[in-house]
């Protein structure tokens, strides 16, 4: 008697990598002859793939997790991801209704556990728009910053092959998809631990046919070298385009974080790469309120972003996490900490309010990664999805509709 397939819905929480640890997963169930859906409610497996960075986002995976116990009835739950590394046991004794705790690795495991049959190697299955997608180079992390968790539930870096991330984007192109954002903990790394590098691998991933544009993510700034911007500034499939996680600007303060640099060689950096990459969009990360951090390096931290201007900034205020240097540092009030993020985010907002007045009027490339309800919303090459401000363009009766997938010029 032939069985019906299992209907497998998964929830993905936290970043871009665990997004593609969940499509490679899928791809296995999938092989396995399940059925992926986005309803829980006709689900046989639930799947929560958590994020356990910090404790809001721990906090957010156990909401979500007990969310999802209303389905038991029916359905299987299973919770893989970062939060179960080193929460495992405390887990399994606060929520003895979860069928599966799984970790943040060999996920051909767990398809075969929770289908029964051998997995089958072959490609992710795409849970982005038709637009882009995420490519993971490397997993794990061999920095030992302060304030991080990652190498203790990641574990050291591994980089993958370039013949294995070459073959994943030749399918994906295969299938029409132009643009491919190269995901790590640190992409600069990449290649260090088997004989290759970041250059090599752009070089490979843009010489295949049907990719149009190759983004890099979290990029760290010792690590940004000549040989790789003048590849980005000379590489026309190369978006100019970088994401830094700076994290502060202050000397002392990134000495404590166990990060290098200064406002001064972060300034020399940032010059440097202008010069190099002309129109270049720079992202950046920022923590405020790291333990003992003064109102002065706070205040310097303002000044030091109003006067480089980066394109766009992500801020966060730290957050205690045990295991870590900083857990056993002294701790900067909760309120100086929110109080701290929304004096820089809003001196962020003014440099953004700037850079979007001169753009206004101007004629740009722009990619459509959705339409809804009439309203298409779109990317240049200088905004990357989800995490920057998008085009967003409202469809009139006389014009052509917007289609996923196709690049327009627009009238900002």
């Amino acid at each position: 008697m032939n069985l019906p397939p299992k209907k497998v819905c998964i929830t993905t929480l936290g970043c871009d990598k665990n997004r593609a640890d969940s499509e490679v997963l899928a791809g296995y169930l999938q092989r396995a002859g399940c059925q992926m859906i986005d309803n829980d409610a006709e689900a046989d497996i639930i799947i929560v793939n958590t994020c356990g960075f910090i404790n809001s986002a721990r906090k957010e995976s156990i909401d979500v997790i007990t969310g999802k116990l209303q389905y038991k009835p029916h359905a299987q739950l299973v919770v893989c991801g970062c939060i179960v590394p080193n929460n495992q046991q405390e887990l399994k004794d606060g929520l003895p209704e979860v069928d599966v705790w799984w970790g943040t690795k060999d996920y051909q495991k767990l398809s075969e556990l929770l289908t029964g049959k051998t997995a089958v190697e072959g490609d992710k299955l795409l849970s982005t728009p038709p637009s882009y997608v995420y490519v993971k180079i490397a997993d794990g992390c061999n920095r030992r910053c302060a304030f991080c968790t990652i190498p203790l539930i990641r574990g050291k870096y591994v980089s993958r092959s370039i013949d294995d991330i070459v073959k994943e984007v030749r399918h994906f192109a295969e299938l029409g998809v132009p643009e491919y954002i190269l995901v790590a903990q640190d992409v600069t790394m990449y290649g260090l631990d088997i004989g290759s590098n970041l250059v090599e691998l752009l070089r490979a991933i843009t010489a295949v046919d049907g990719v149009k544009r190759v983004r890099l993510h979290y990029c760290y700034p010792e690590l940004l070298t000549d040989k790789l911007l003048n590849e980005i500034a000379t590489n026309d499939k190369v978006v100019k385009y970088l994401d830094i996680p700076l994290q502060h600007c202050n000397e002392r303060i990134l000495k404590l974080m166990g990060r290098r640099g200064s406002a001064s060689s972060y300034r020399n950096l940032i010059k440097k790469i202008r010069q190099i990459i002309p129109n270049v969009t720079i992202r950046a990360t920022m923590m405020v309120g790291f333990p003992t951090e003064t109102d002065e390096e706070f205040a310097e931290l303002v000044q030091f972003m109003q006067d480089v201007k980066l394109d766009y900034v992500g801020f966060f205020a730290y957050s205690r996490e045990k295991g870590t240097a900083a857990y056993s540092m002294q701790q900067v009030k909760a309120a100086v900490k929110r109080e701290r993020l929304r004096t820089i985010e809003r001196v962020q907002k003014t440099i953004l309010d700037a850079k979007h007045v001169k753009e206004k009027g101007s004629t740009v490339h722009v990619i459509c990664d959705a339409v809804v309800n009439g309203v298409a919303r779109c990317r240049t090459a200088a905004q990357s999805p989800e995490v920057d401000p998008c085009v967003y363009i409202s469809q009139t009766e006389n014009s052509e509709p917007f289609i996923v997938g196709r690049e327009y010029d627009v009238r900002l």
